[in-house]
């Protein structure tokens, strides 16, 4: 009998853990909206040294790294720690990933298309006044 209600519980047990909720966060865990947004300022930030600033600053290119860098996670009130435990936890989980990373290639795609069509108004643009 010890055996049989033994056997129940571990099962109750594995039942209950294989059910809960998989989508739930750790605490300390980025939620992946606000990731998404960090991830995109660091990329906007990592194309901003790479163009502008690591180019003139030869000198001192890891301080200029941190400065920007530090620069956005203030924006967002996050330590440094926080952000890399949240991108190595989204890492390790790639179902939610995946996400983030798909809507972060979209916005890339309308940020193109967007500069694409300005530039192409700039070419081309429209006369004030038709002649009649």
């Amino acid at each position: 009998m010890r055996k049989f209600l033994f056997l129940l519980f571990s099962l109750s047990i594995l039942l209950i853990v294989s059910c809960r909720d998989k989508k739930t966060l750790p605490a300390d865990i980025l939620p992946p909206d606000k990731m998404r947004d960090v991830l995109w300022d660091m990329i906007s930030a990592s194309q901003y040294l790479n163009l502008y600033v690591l180019p003139k600053d030869s000198g001192d290119k890891l301080a200029a790294t941190a400065r920007v860098y530090g620069r956005v996670l203030q924006v967002y009130k996050i330590s440094k720690d926080q952000f890399d435990k949240s991108y190595a936890y989204y890492r390790e989980h790639d179902v939610l990933l995946k996400p983030i990373l798909d809507s972060l290639s979209k916005r890339q795609a309308y940020s193109i298309e967007k500069l694409q069509k300005r530039e192409d108004t700039l070419r081309n643009p429209k006369p004030f006044f038709r002649d009649k």
